[in-house]
């Protein structure tokens, strides 16, 4: 699910813009999937008002935050190739660069 949202998502919004794009369309999709569980819920089971509610807001936003914002967290960091490897060695160790009797 995560790759077709980046792909359909890569190919409308700018590259720079790309990542926000993606972890919000992500956020508000997962938010509404949980959001509609808890109503499912809430009209399987005899509840209070005020219990209702709870689960409703409650499924819609642990799922959102967990599955749609920290999901696509770990989607994007696993799948972008802009890590450590992609850095110059003098972002990466900047004290190894010093030339030999120069202070530290």
């Amino acid at each position: 699910m995560y790759q077709t949202l980046w792909n359909s998502i890569n190919k409308q919004v700018k590259d720079s813009h790309a990542s926000a794009a993606f972890l919000a369309v992500s956020l508000m999709g997962w938010t509404t999937i949980g959001l509609l569980a808890g109503f499912l819920i809430c009209m399987i089971g005899g509840m209070s008002f005020v219990t209702k509610i709870t689960v409703v807001l409650c499924s819609g936003g642990y799922t959102g935050l967990i599955l749609g914002f920290f999901g696509g967290i770990l989607y994007l960091y696993s799948s972008e190739p802009r890590h450590l490897a992609d850095a110059t060695p003098s972002q990466v160790f900047p004290q190894q660069l010093q030339k030999d009797g120069e202070p530290d």
